[in-house]
């Protein structure tokens, strides 16, 4: 039987026009996986990553994406373990073909990112602070645009570190770290203040411990031998968040306690508790005496309930996310080049002290700004439940520098070694 003509042509439109929407239909929502660690030994600050972000895409959704129809964003369990990376990445980017993702924590891992990142051209993001020395011989691993980070260097970390504590009066300064690239980095920034302004102060202990490590009993007793009045933790791993607490169990509590960047709010003082946090400061992303951080945390609690508080770098990532929002309704498509060009030119702030992006040639947030903020007695307006509030103690502008630039610094610059000395100047 021969069909009309016209309703030939009706059909032909008709399977066109379902084909047209089928392909809108997979263009139009822009997917974000989180690569984040739930277990391991960073497990202990994965899941606060992953809130950060889900929160920020709820809120996204719900009020729309100029351009887009929504963002679908699926979480997965890195293990705090390279291999695993590698492998749930790729797969990923096989099966799901996510369109950014991010959130691992550690170098280790971090490394992985650098590598597959410009590989499959697969925009990157890390919430936390730029390390330098994966970037050094042996197993250096490449600069590359396509690994964007909120945080400015680990090496402005530890200058910042040397600044506070050369301005608090410190005439010994210990150094308690995680064996490998994060606590390097943090400890040759604090070396280089020191030796650039006069060696203010002496440098002693010098410790490194494992990542899986939990119980710091050996390293206290050495800090109680040395006592120093002041003491550096940039991450340590599965026992970082109680360190404080140990510190103070064994009577070997320096009168001040400076925990880096990644602790960086009060979720982190929750998490070791208000005996072990109290006058404890840390490096920080915000500051919490803003509007904009009462109203994070507010929604934060609708959100995750009363008890809640945002911890680690959650706030970096939330903010992240509605960057890399600003980034794809500029860019008007989910074409990686364009996309990636367009981090160069988009700017967004809300929750932090300082804006994400525009970015650098080489995914760094050029002249990141950063703060101290300290735990004190008496609980605050957004969390009455915890005894302890935040103030802000002070904040600082890092110099402009490119992550190359920095390099350049930081390249034969030897790390901090335990046991050797580092006396304070005439």
């Amino acid at each position: 039987m021969k069909r009309p003509k016209g309703l030939v042509m009706l059909l032909a439109g008709g399977i066109a026009l379902l084909v047209s929407l089928s392909v809108l239909g997979a263009d139009d929502v822009i997917r974000i996986l989180a690569t984040v660690d739930l277990s391991g030994v960073a497990g202990n600050i994965g899941p606060g990553y992953d809130k950060g972000m889900r929160l920020a895409i709820d809120e996204i959704n719900a009020a729309g994406i100029k351009g887009f129809r929504k963002i679908e964003y699926k979480v997965i369990d890195m293990e705090t373990d390279p291999a695993k990376f590698r492998q749930k990445l790729l797969r990923e980017i096989e099966t799901w073909k996510p369109d950014a993702a991010g959130g691992a924590a550690l170098e280790t891992t971090i490394r992985t990112a650098c590598e597959m990142a410009p590989q499959y051209k697969l925009l990157n993001f890390v919430g936390g602070h730029l390390s330098m020395t994966k970037y050094l011989p042996p197993g250096e691993v490449p600069l590359s645009p396509w690994v964007v980070y909120y945080g400015y260097s680990d090496f402005f970390a530890g200058q910042f570190a040397g600044q506070f504590f050369e301005e608090m009066g410190c005439k010994k300064v210990a150094l308690l770290a995680g064996d490998y690239d994060w606590g390097y980095s943090n400890g040759i920034g604090l070396k280089y203040y020191w030796e650039t302004h006069g060696k203010p102060f002496e440098i002693s202990p010098v410790i490194y411990v494992p990542l899986d490590k939990t119980d710091y009993s050996t390293e206290i007793q050495l800090m109680k031998q040395e006592k120093p009045d002041a003491v550096f933790i940039p991450y340590s791993g599965s026992g970082w968040m109680s360190a404080a607490t140990q510190l103070r169990d064994a009577g070997a509590a320096p009168r001040i306690i400076l925990y880096c960047t990644t602790y960086s709010n009060l979720g982190g003082a929750k998490v070791t508790g208000a005996y072990g946090a109290e006058n404890i400061y840390t490096l920080a992303d915000h500051d919490p005496t803003t509007d904009t951080w009462y109203t994070f945390v507010r929604n934060w609690k609708a959100a995750y309930g009363e008890q809640s508080y945002p911890d680690t770098y959650a706030n970096n990532y939330y903010q992240l996310i509605y960057w890399l929002k600003a980034v794809f309704e500029k860019a008007g498509t989910k074409d990686p080049e364009t996309v990636l060009q367009t981090t160069h030119e988009v700017s967004f702030q809300n929750v932090n002290i300082s804006p994400m992006g525009p970015m650098g040639p080489d995914g760094e947030n050029l002249g990141a700004k950063g703060a101290i903020v300290q735990f004190l007695k008496g609980a605050s307006a957004e969390d009455p439940s915890f005894p302890l509030h935040t103030a802000l103690v002070r904040t600082f502008a890092t110099p402009d520098l490119t992550s190359r630039q920095v390099l350049d610094l930081v390249t034969g610059y030897e790390k901090l070694q335990p046991g050797a000395d580092y006396p304070a100047g005439n």
